[in-house]
């Protein structure tokens, strides 16, 4: 789901390694700004940065990062559809900028405390110059900034946009959010396809059933945590978080029931409810269905079957976690005075 994620999963490596970030996009491309690729001294590439039409040049580029140890930035333009030279021929309509950084072992240090605050779910802000590259600074809401800044930390508001500050033209900001977890209530066949796609695109999955039989890790191989237990017990051990999904489908209208009504005055990101919508109401004893409630589950597809309804999920999922972000991107955010 982000590109961090995987690249956060190498940066404790001792392997040299080069990180290419998109900090400005004009007109059409395929990633947005913030998308982050990482590149390894063995060749190794981890994540990327268009649908393949820049990959070579980027190499190219880095082994001149390596080389000299210092920062660039390159700009790319994909309006031809012509092929006469590399990051040429794309026919994307627009220009991309990327910013080469070598990652030095201060940097790997302060990424390895980016990861740990991610991991207790806090929201952490990037900012780099872009006109003294190599100077960045990691932000977050309750501790102090750290990196490797001179000068005054421009006043930013916490939010998820990505890109360059308006009023701060040489600075990009970036939001690292906490990965975000799926919470699936019901451990029947049709789960496992919506805990396989999940976790493909990048949600942490957790597995819940009180039926062991069915909670079991052959079942649901990349599910990172499996919960076996009544309803009851399991919501008394689960820490809602503002950046969790859950999804009720264990197909028994008591167990639904209690979950439902535990769960709809948390404060999480998703609630869906597979079942008709009547069925829905009945759950909730009459009342109208609210609005935080997703039912009946899924994107209007017109799904069928267990797979076609785990692609629904996923995919109405993916619009909620994304929403916010693409709702505002022509209102980029304001530095306070």
């Amino acid at each position: 789901m982000e590109d961090i994620y995987q690249i956060l999963d190498v940066l404790d490596q001792p392997e040299a390694c080069v990180l290419a970030t998109i900090v400005r996009v004009k007109g059409s491309a395929y990633k947005k700004e913030g998308s982050s690729m990482l590149f390894l001294a063995d060749g190794t590439q981890i994540g990327m940065l268009t649908a393949g039409c820049l990959e070579t040049d980027l190499a190219i580029q880095v082994k001149e990062v390596f080389e000299k140890q210092k920062a660039i930035i390159v700009q790319y333009e994909l309006f031809d559809e012509d092929d006469l030279s590399w990051g040429q021929g794309a026919g994307c309509n627009g220009t991309i900028d990327i910013l080469f950084e070598p990652v030095t072992e201060k940097v790997k240090e302060h990424f390895q405390i980016v990861r740990t605050l991610l991991n207790y779910q806090k929201p952490v802000i990037a900012l780099k110059k872009l006109d003294v590259l190599g100077e960045y600074v990691f932000i977050e809401e309750e501790g102090d900034p750290f990196g490797n800044w001179s000068g005054p930390i421009p006043v930013i508001e916490f939010t998820t946009k990505i890109g360059v500050m308006s009023g701060v033209p040489t600075v990009f900001q970036q939001t690292y959010q906490p990965k975000p977890r799926l919470i699936v209530f019901g451990a029947g066949p049709d789960a496992i396809p919506l805990v396989s796609f999940a976790a493909d695109i990048g949600f942490s999955v957790v597995v819940c059933d009180w039926r062991e039989t069915f909670c079991q890790k052959k079942n649901f191989p990349r599910a990172e945590e499996l919960l076996v237990g009544f309803p009851s017990n399991l919501l008394k051990q689960i820490s809602f978080s503002p950046f969790d999904f859950v999804v009720v489908m264990t197909h028994h209208f008591q167990r639904d029931q209690e979950i439902v009504m535990k769960v709809l005055n948390q404060n999480i990101k998703y609630l869906g409810v597979l079942g008709p919508r009547e069925r829905t109401n009945r759950l909730l004893k009459g009342d109208d269905v609210p609005i935080q409630i997703h039912s009946p589950i899924g994107a209007a597809i017109g799904a069928k079957g267990p797979v076609e309804i785990a692609v629904s999920i996923v995919a109405e999922m993916i619009e909620v976690w994304r929403k916010p972000a693409y709702e505002r991107v022509d209102h980029l955010w304001t530095i306070p005075d």
